[in-house]
């Protein structure tokens, strides 16, 4: 008895531990961390990052930024930010040191000026620099020294409305120097430009919500005359807010979640195929789900920005929240964090987010500064198992998907991720146990159908012979009703006529 009481003093001494490293962790932060368990209700859980500092521009030592629009990190590790208020973009390494800032441009010997910038893209491949010169309608291309080499305006093309105004908001290229631009009154995609400047035409249009106008618009048009639906209001989709590119030259889009629930986020091949509609990912909600953490949240997320992080995941900016949700690259839900408010990792209107090894920046264009999150000890583990898990390594991350259960009991991917490594592992009876309290009925399913199948096996000459005992049996049954040896009670008594 004596060892079973040390046993669980030790036991109960871990778990205060435990919960003292989770209670101070969550302490730090200005707002609550929270995640979704497996009935999709907000939980209380552990920081995957912390508010580590804020930088303004009088910090940077480039004078205060005013309504700044955009990040962006190349990769020769710089940070260029887009001032819009400023009408310049600046420039400065990792550290916040100020490098240089540009506000003029020599095009063939004429000085061009921004008025209003609202995005920035560095190709890793030429280092040339593409600025959304959102007021002047026009995209600039440029190198380092501010030389331009080309103009993107508006497209004149038949296939361009020329009644839509051209107002570029977002730009990226791709690894071919083919140029995508988001474009605010624009609702049938990026406008895409080859690299000598040639529009091509539309990418990666999002789809109309069927929603049940639609639906009633698309019946009644069957039936109605030509002059009927020449008449009748146009069902078109919502643009997409925001970009950005994978090294494999995969464009992940994101459109506000306001506005829309059809096509959030999406996964775009060159052909602009949204690869997310087959990934068969479990975790397809992105933002905050119904019922959101705070009841006073009466609106939904609106999703303004996407980052791709070192490791393929998701970084999502929400703006009517103030929010950050991180997915793996699998699409599955791993931190949230930020809020609205005034306090170091609270946001008033969060315009922009990048992120580079394990910090990720934020830029809120009315606290004109940009928040610095750093990934905690618990974020570690949590990425480490999850990078495991993505890459196929099911058993070595078993031990890491435990520990993460250490430090949050409500956290669903680590029961997920600990039922397929004992899958993985032909421990079917115990992954059941994992998948049943994650509430992922396909994967206990397979577990199910592994942990017979190794029973049968187990257990088939026992099988066999007990099949083979009662048909034995009822083969004699038969043979002795037959020849009489065995009369029930109730058919003597028919006999006898009683």
């Amino acid at each position: 008895m004596s060892g079973l009481k040390k046993l669980l003093s030790l036991v109960s001494a871990a778990a205060l531990t435990v919960s003292a490293i989770a209670v101070n962790a969550s302490a730090l932060e200005t707002y609550d961390p929270y995640s979704y368990d497996r009935w999709g209700d907000a939980v209380a859980s552990q920081a995957g990052y912390t508010a580590e500092k804020y930088v303004d521009g009088e910090m940077i030592g480039c004078g205060n930024f005013y309504e700044p629009a955009d990040l962006f990190i190349s990769h020769d590790d710089l940070m260029y930010i887009a001032d819009r208020g400023n009408n310049r973009i600046v420039i400065t390494d990792l550290d916040f040191n100020f490098i240089r800032e540009m506000k003029e441009f020599d095009y063939n010997g004429e000085t061009l000026t921004l008025k209003g910038p609202t995005g920035v893209f560095v190709d890793q491949y030429t280092g040339n620099i593409y600025i959304c010169d959102t007021e002047n309608d026009r995209v600039i291309k440029c190198d380092t020294e501010g030389k331009v080499d080309r103009l993107f305006t508006k497209p004149e093309s038949e296939l361009y409305d020329q009644g839509v105004t051209y107002n570029p908001n977002k730009v990226l290229v791709d690894k071919a120097g083919n140029v995508y631009v988001v474009v605010k009154s624009v609702t049938k995609g990026a406008v895409m430009f080859d690299k000598d400047g040639e529009f091509l035409g539309f990418y990666g249009a999002n789809r109309v919500e069927q929603t049940a106008e639609v639906l009633a618009n698309a019946f009644w048009n069957l039936i109605s005359t030509e002059e009927q639906r020449n008449r009748s209001a146009k069902q078109t989709p919502i643009g997409f807010s925001n970009f950005d590119i994978d090294d494999d030259g995969f464009i992940f889009t994101v459109t506000d979640s306001q506005e829309t629930s059809t096509d959030l986020v999406k996964k775009l091949n060159p052909r602009g195929d949204n690869i997310l509609d087959s990934l068969g990912a479990a975790d397809m909600r992105f933002g905050d789900n119904p019922p959101a953490y705070y009841s006073i949240y009466s609106k939904n997320s609106s999703l303004t920005d996407i980052d791709l992080g070192p490791n393929g995941e998701l970084n999502i900016l929400d703006f009517e929240h103030g929010r950050i949700f991180q997915y793996d690259k699998e699409c599955w839900l791993l931190f949230i964090m930020g809020g609205k408010g005034y306090q170091l990792g609270l946001f008033q209107s969060a315009a922009a987010i990048e992120s580079h090894d394990n910090h990720i920046y934020v830029l809120d264009s009315r606290k004109n500064n940009i928040t610095i999150f750093t990934r905690t000890v618990f974020g570690e583990i949590v990425t480490n198992a999850a990078n495991l898990y993505n890459d196929g390594l099911y058993e070595e991350s078993l031990e890491p998907w435990q520990n993460v259960l250490k430090y949050d009991g409500n956290y669903r991917r680590a029961y997920i991720g600990i039922g397929n490594a004992l899958y993985n592992k032909y421990q079917y009876r115990e992954a059941m146990d994992y998948f049943e309290i994650s509430i992922s009925r396909d994967r206990y399913n397979r577990a199910f159908e592994g942990y017979r199948d190794l029973w049968l096996k187990a257990n088939y000459m026992k099988c066999i012979v007990v099949i083979v005992i009662l048909v034995i049996l009822i083969i004699v049954y038969k043979q002795l009703r037959k020849r009489g040896k065995i009369v029930y009670p109730w058919e003597k008594n028919r006999k006898a006529g009683v």
